[in-house]
């Protein structure tokens, strides 16, 4: 699934820096550039977005008012707030009318990359499910709003963010178990480099481990999303 996003900011700069990155994420696709709230309300307006790109400073939208009202109009649509941080009820106030992240400018492009892998693990969590809830699975699911806190420095030495993120992503796309093999394949790395990167999500109780034994050979071990 792809999701529509729509990116809202005067900057031309900054619109390239917006949609390269969303070009970079998997899973969207940009429906739309806006310069000005009429033409966000307009976009709005023709249905099937997802997700807007917004600077809270837009020229002809009023702020928090203005993304008040859009949430009533557009109850589905969620936004990813890039804007300035000086005022700290406007922060605030974002996030209690349920932005999912808030960027404040300037901002390191891994920076945005990284609210865009969560969103997309949050979106496909909360809207792609056929089996019941268990507390555990909504817990991870719920949770990814806050991972946008972790810092990309924060990093062991000798892992990438970037590819750390990747792996948290596919762990969490279902409940099926993948061994260091399978994700090795799906990311274009070698069983090893994948291995190093699920055992350090083991380590952080952000992935379980369990063996798969069979009649030949050694059990083979793999991992599933963790309950942290």
């Amino acid at each position: 699934m792809l999701l529509s996003s729509v990116i809202a900011d005067e900057s031309l700069k900054l619109q390239e820096r917006y949609a390269a990155a969303l070009g970079r994420a998997k899973g969207f696709r940009l429906r739309e550039i806006v310069s000005n709230g009429p033409e966000l309300d307009g976009c709005l307006e023709r249905g099937g977005i997802h997700l807007v790109l917004l600077d809270l400073y837009l020229d002809g939208w009023n702020g928090l008012e203005s993304l008040r009202q859009a949430r009533i109009r557009h109850p589905r649509v969620d936004w990813l707030i890039l804007s300035r941080g000086g005022d700290p009820d406007l922060v605030r106030g974002c996030i209690c009318l349920g932005a999912f992240d808030y960027l404040i400018k300037p901002f390191p492009a891994e920076r945005l990359e990284m609210a865009l892998a969560a969103y997309y693990q949050y979106h496909e969590g909360l809207t792609q499910r056929t089996n019941p809830w268990q507390q555990e699975d909504l817990d991870r699911v719920t949770g990814l709003r806050g991972h946008f806190v972790r810092k990309w420095d924060e990093v062991p030495k000798g892992l990438q963010y970037k590819l750390l993120q990747q792996v948290r992503t596919y762990l969490g796309e279902n409940s099926r178990p993948r061994s260091s093999s399978e994700m090795g394949s799906l990311l274009g790395v070698s069983r090893s480099t994948a291995r190093r990167y699920l055992e350090y999500l083991a380590e952080k109780g952000e992935a379980s481990v369990e063996f798969e034994v069979s009649d030949v050979g050694r059990p083979v071990k793999l991992y599933r999303p963790g309950p942290g």
